[in-house]
């Protein structure tokens, strides 16, 4: 992380490298970093089947770095940490796999440009870490200041952790909490057809797939999914039900 502080009004920016761990042995390996996004306090709009989740950490789950010595909790249940001081807040945040992220919201008043930072990394299993997305604070009062176009990001696995990060100021400046908008995908098409009569060239195959392979059909029988033929109102209801997950916990 490199910082550019200036007296008690700056802020440090942000900065991430990756960290390779090949086996015990550790290797210090930039990774290249996304361009820093533009902001706007205008939340983004969602309808349609496309609709977005929206994951929200409170700032009280956010922990600071081992390294700093101080940090509060504010009356609105805000954190900040010490005066005249970078400090660096972490936390987890679960996603599924698959999921597209969009949008990422700092709940936050910020009394001067770059007063705070929030990013959202990726942590593989083999140790690297990957800056997904960025953006630093500009001045306003308590608001949610989102990035303002669209990251489509798509998680493949691995630790999701958010990072705020507080610049050295007189009077710290407080973040309530952190947002990230998401949206389900469709699995991709595999490298084998589920059944004999839908192709590669169907438009339909990777939609068939999914739902073979989530389980909610297993075709029409013989190796085959009947793409054309009609759909009894029997049938909707077993694909809807198990589709949306209607399931009842047994008396």
């Amino acid at each position: 992380m490199r910082s550019r502080i200036a007296g008690a009004n700056r802020r440090a920016l942000f900065s991430l490298f990756g960290i390779l761990v090949c086996g015990t042995l550790v290797a210090l390996q930039p990774l290249p970093l996304p361009p820093r996004l533009t902001t706007t306090r205008e939340t983004p709009r969602t309808f349609g089947v496309d609709s977005y989740n929206v994951t929200t950490v409170s700032a009280v789950g956010f922990y600071p770095s081992l390294g700093s010595s101080f940090y509060g909790t504010s009356g609105d249940l805000g954190r900040y940490g010490q005066d005249q001081t970078v400090e660096n807040f972490y936390a987890q945040i679960d996603l599924p796999p698959g999921a597209i992220i969009d949008y990422i919201g700092l709940n936050s008043s910020s009394p001067a440009p770059f007063a705070l930072g929030v990013e959202i990394d990726r942590r593989r299993s083999d140790g690297v870490v990957i800056n997904i997305a960025s953006f630093d604070s500009t001045q306003h009062g308590m608001d949610t200041e989102f990035n303002a176009t669209p990251i489509g990001y798509t998680f493949q696995g691995g630790a999701l952790v958010l990072h705020v990060q507080q610049g050295a100021f007189d009077l710290p400046p407080v973040f309530g909490w952190v947002e990230v908008w998401w949206k389900r995908s469709v699995t991709p098409a595999p490298d084998y057809p589920d059944f004999s009569d839908v192709s590669f060239s169907s438009p339909y195959f990777q939609y068939v797939h999914a739902l073979y392979a989530s389980g909610i059909t297993g075709g029409c029988g013989n190796g085959k999914y009947c793409p054309d033929a009609p759909l009894t109102r029997g049938q909707m209801a077993v694909f809807l039900s198990k589709a949306l997950g209607l399931h009842w916990p047994a008396n």
